[in-house]
């Protein structure tokens, strides 16, 4: 059972070919702040998602060519960075209009793009947030040491190498936070489950269906099944 990991926009920024010269002071991604510290705060991303809307932002290394603009880790748009004096301005190319003036808060921590504050993660994958920001850091299982890193491997599970987050709650079925686990890089695939953050502890729960498209077997009613793994987090 598996729910459906939608990313409508798929955006292949590194295929310009490396001809400018001049370095981006912003390259990275950036998150959107309200929405960063919501999920920091609550340990739910479903809860964080009414935080925002300019989610995410993907700044290439060059100052020229394929820049990212994400809509609530849904859809996004391509964007373009320009220089005016000193400074510079993220613009729409479809209609062409200014999204925002660019302000350094904190170097290589916070920007600020027209009203909207975005700080810095070290993923530059404009779909993966979550595993970096919650699950990242050493676990213990029965006594076993597991590891979740933010590049979305996982060791230390029987069976499991991935884990894919749910950061996109556009198409909300099931009313929890929900993590893909699969031993193949590939969310389609993998099991779903119920996670939540308590105290010291990661705890991940069966679903218990109650209603299944029967044609791609996601399930679209369900409640919180019986518990599958309690990690408890150690401190780094």
């Amino acid at each position: 059972m598996t729910f459906r990991y939608f990313k409508i926009f798929v955006f292949l920024f590194g295929l310009t070919p490396n001809i400018f010269a001049q370095t981006n002071p912003f390259a990275g991604q950036w998150i959107n702040e309200k929405y960063y510290n919501t999920v920091m705060k609550t340990k739910s991303p479903m809860k964080a998602f009414s935080s925002y809307f300019q989610s995410n932002i993907v700044f290439t290394k060059q100052l020229k060519g394929g820049h990212f603009l994400g809509w609530n880790f849904h859809e996004g748009e391509e964007t373009i960075l320009k220089q005016v004096g000193n400074g510079y301005e993220l613009w729409r190319t479809e209609p062409k209009e200014k999204i925002g003036a660019i302000s350094i808060v904190e170097a290589d921590k916070k920007i600020k793009v027209g009203k909207e504050t975005f700080v810095k993660i070290k993923s530059t994958d404009p779909t993966m947030c979550l595993e970096e920001m919650l699950f990242e850091g050493n676990y213990e299982w029965n006594g076993k040491p597991v590891k979740f890193n933010a590049n979305g491997t996982v060791t230390g599970l029987s069976g499991v190498k991935y884990f894919f987050p749910k950061c996109d709650f556009i198409e909300k079925i099931l009313p929890f936070d929900l993590i893909v686990l699969n031993k193949v890089k590939d969310a389609m695939t993998g099991q779903s489950y119920i996670y939540e953050f308590k105290d010291d502890s990661l705890i991940i729960y069966n679903i218990d269906c109650q209603q299944q498209d029967p044609d791609t077997k996601d399930c679209m009613k369900g409640r919180k099944g019986k518990e599958k793994y309690i990690l408890k987090k150690l401190a780094n």
